[in-house]
């Protein structure tokens, strides 16, 4: 039989994919997206690194990372400590550089995403509470 498709998505893709998702997901749950893809400073290396996407309610300003993989055990090597300090030094860059955000509180979400249905999001996260989450996933 004849393939008629060619259906190669690429892991850049795929990714991509995840984050929409995860950004869809907020905004089912009254969050306002304010950017994505963030690139905290300037130049291709900095100590802050990209934020995912950033999200707003009320309030509340959440800095959202989101792993994509392919089997659950594999998101307990997803996000290290080193990664989760970078994410949070890229949240408060992103403060720092947004004033009218100032009176927000910050909270830091991690979403675990398997494509295609498989969404888990650790809000308020913290490094043991993430590890403490995927262990019982």
């Amino acid at each position: 039989m004849k393939k008629l498709w060619n259906l190669k998505i690429t892991p850049y893709k795929s990714g991509q994919l995840a984050e929409f998702v995860c950004r869809l997901y907020m905004r089912l749950h009254g969050y306002r997206i304010i950017a994505k893809n963030y690139k905290c400073g300037s130049g291709k290396k900095t100590s802050c690194g990209e934020l995912d996407f950033v999200a707003a309610k009320g309030k509340r300003i959440v800095f959202c990372e989101v792993k994509k993989r392919k089997r659950s055990a594999d998101f307990l090597y997803a996000l290290s400590y080193k990664q989760q300090q970078r994410i949070m030094r890229g949240g408060e860059y992103f403060m720092k550089m947004h004033k009218t955000y100032r009176n927000h509180t910050m909270q830091f979400d991690v979403f675990f995403v398997r494509l295609p249905f498989y969404i888990h999001r650790i809000p308020n996260a913290s490094y043991g509470k993430v590890k403490a989450m995927i262990r019982s996933l």
